[in-house]
């Protein structure tokens, strides 16, 4: 499968300032959440840090943590995956890329560990053990970005040669291509239907390309920057994409329509994610913090601070209590956000 073209955007609206509330025209298209006690006010959430995993010996690219939220994955420029406990002990470092490792999924299952690298191949390992299942080649430039299929059985790569190319889990088997454009995709996610790929690209463009029927086609050119990650939220409805011109925009899935943009940091915004209960966003910057949004009232809810240069990735734990963060420095930062009767679930089997 060939896609080379996709439909241009229509409809823009104007940039925000990260004092307007994010969510203006959005709230029509959320699936509403249960209200919070409060409506929040600027930084009213209080998120600490419990603990920094040390070991890498280069900048931390990507991290993940799996389904049941009792390993993190840290995959980084030392050409090193490691797999952590959330107690903070180390579990295993997985050694055999032979260059930068740009971005690592677990399967839906947590039985797959998929990393990326620079070296050109993508790898596949138990998700637990961190055995080496197998090694996908055949790309000829570096891997930037992974996603699996919601099955699991299929996975999604996009890198250096401008596509995305689409494997079976099971053989390895290349099944798919998708030439994007004429620059890198550097970031992709998956519709919640499997209908629809979305791609941040170097060009700046967000694409989407529908990957079965009902899915969507638009091509969406509105950041100022290289788009450095996207995400979808966990209603299936809207598209969150995050660029080095220090902006993030919303974006309405079906129609490709620009819902707002808000300038998230002083610095680029190098990853984005999506609570899984759906009330909050989070964005890394190179700013060297971390920003907690409030989907429902548009609020920046935290700043969290603590790394000590860049933030490159960022993901929530599966209670959208905590999150994982990676930095420039090789360090990766847990986060737990304090809340009356809640505690930190520490898993060390």
């Amino acid at each position: 499968m060939t896609i080379t073209s996709c439909r241009p955007m229509e409809n823009v609206t104007p940039q925000q300032s990260e004092s307007e509330a994010v969510s203006d025209g959005y709230e029509a298209t959320v699936e509403r959440q249960p209200p919070l006690s409060q409506t929040p006010t600027p930084d009213s959430e209080t998120w600490r840090l419990t603990y920094t995993l040390t070991g890498h010996e280069r900048w931390v690219r990507s991290v993940a943590v799996s389904p049941n939220g009792h390993i993190i994955a840290s995959g980084s420029g030392d050409k090193t995956i490691r797999l952590w406990n959330t107690s903070g002990e180390l579990r295993r470092v997985l050694t055999g890329h032979t260059a930068w490792v740009r971005a690592i999924a677990f399967s839906p299952d947590g039985g797959t560990l998929a990393s990326a690298s620079n070296d050109g191949t993508v790898r596949l390992w138990d998700g637990r053990l961190g055995a080496l299942k197998a090694v996908l080649k055949g790309l000829s430039a570096g891997v930037r970005c992974v996603v699996f299929s919601r099955s699991g059985q299929h996975l999604l790569t996009g890198g250096e040669d401008n596509t995305v190319r689409i494997w079976r889990t099971d053989s390895g088997e290349a099944v798919g291509t998708i030439r994007c454009a004429d620059h890198w995709v550097r970031a992709i996610a998956l519709s919640r239907d499997g209908k629809t790929l979305i791609t941040g690209c170097q060009d700046q463009t967000v694409r989407f390309y529908a990957l079965k029927p009902g899915g969507f086609d638009h091509c969406l050119a509105h950041h100022q920057g290289e788009v450095q990650s996207v995400a979808v939220s966990p209603n299936g409805w809207l598209v969150a994409s995050a660029s080095s011109d220090n902006t993030v925009i919303f974006w309405k899935l079906n129609s490709g329509r620009l819902i707002t943009q808000f300038k998230a940091h002083s610095g680029p915004v190098n990853c984005v994610s999506f609570s899984p209960d759906g009330q909050r966003l989070v964005t890394a910057s190179s700013d060297k913090t971390l920003r907690v949004w409030h989907i429902d009232s548009g609020q920046r809810v935290a700043t969290l601070q603590g790394h000590p240069g860049w933030v490159w990735s960022v993901a929530f734990m599966p209670d959208s209590y905590g999150l994982v963060s990676g930095g420039w420095q090789g360090e990766v930062n847990l986060w737990q956000r304090s809340q009356p009767g809640v505690q930190l679930d520490l898993q060390t089997d």
